[in-house]
């Protein structure tokens, strides 16, 4: 009799490190394949042009958005009534002044009253105007160059095939996770442009009442400074997309291409602190000027 061979079965060994990798590559790839998806229907809805997102057809023009009209009209009748408070005060400051301050005589303030009030009922069609002129300068940056979503920065390195090479690679998809949460942060930003400008048009009758009175027209010009950061840095920022696209780096794939992203990104998010860092030094430069002005003209009265 032949004697019955036993049966060996393979060695079995457990590493938890590789199980950990392999789950923990799994989840990122998963994640970054997900979140890709997500971003890719905010940004096209955000990014390209300033337009009314609610809508189904998505090309309304920003001012239709749903609430904003009524909440400008009810802000422009507080502003009328506002208005009859300022022509008061200013009468009131005229006859208390002993010298009869000239900035708050009847003849200096209702002019600007009337104006105010014009640009007050005209605030929608006139802000709208600018916002036609931003989509227009976007357009002519992105059509020119036919940037579409497949063209950005940070598409080639969370594309499919870049995310399904890097699957063993727990170093690639660490980076690619930070470039998607990148993503987010200016998505969010968008979102945030969106919700401020619609504070901002509602809110423009109080503006033009703030410009009327020199206490107030402080609050006028910071308001007018919001609504051109935050309208104009959308071309902004896709003069940057336009260059990053340009360049041989945008297509590129694992760290070199992140690295690249992560750079575009970031100058991307720049553009508005820096807008708002020129929009205060043309200030400062312009309260300069107007004192130095002042200067010149107490000297040549002094010497006369």
């Amino acid at each position: 009799m032949t004697p019955v061979a036993l049966l060996t079965l393979p060695p079995f060994t457990l590493n938890p490190l590789s199980l950990l990798n392999g789950l923990l590559s799994s989840a990122l790839s998963q994640f970054v394949a997900s979140a890709r998806t997500a971003l890719d229907s905010d940004l096209q809805r955000y990014l390209f042009s300033t337009h009314d997102v609610s809508g189904a057809g998505g090309g309304e023009q920003f001012v239709n958005t749903p609430g904003l009209v009524s909440l400008n009209h009810l802000l422009g009748l507080a502003t009328g009534a506002l208005l009859v408070a300022i022509l008061l005060y200013s009468g009131l400051r005229t006859v208390t002044d002993a010298g009869g301050e000239r900035r708050h005589q009847l003849q200096v303030v209702l002019p600007r009253a009337m104006a105010a009030l014009a640009l007050g009922v005209f605030s929608l069609p006139l802000i709208q105007q600018l916002i036609d002129l931003n989509n227009a300068l976007c357009q002519v940056v992105v059509g020119g160059a036919a940037v579409s979503l497949s063209d950005l920065p940070w598409s080639s390195p969370l594309s499919g095939p870049a995310i399904a090479s890097a699957s063993n690679n727990i170093f690639l998809l660490l980076f690619a996770a930070a470039l998607v949460l990148a993503v987010v942060i200016l998505a969010l930003a968008y979102v945030v442009r969106y919700t401020l400008l619609a504070v901002l048009c509602a809110s423009a009758p109080l503006a033009a009442a703030a410009w009327i009175l020199p206490e107030t027209r402080g609050f006028a010009r910071q308001w007018g400074r919001l609504l051109i950061v935050s309208l104009f840095m959308q071309f902004v920022q896709l003069v940057v997309l336009r260059v990053a696209v340009a360049l041989a780096f945008a297509r590129g794939q694992g760290v070199g291409g992140m690295l690249f992203a992560f750079a575009s990104l970031y100058l991307m998010l720049r553009v508005p602190g820096a807008m708002n860092v020129a929009a205060h030094y043309q200030t400062s430069a312009e309260s300069a000027g107007r004192r130095w002005s002042r200067a010149v003209r107490k000297l040549a009265a002094t010497e006369v």
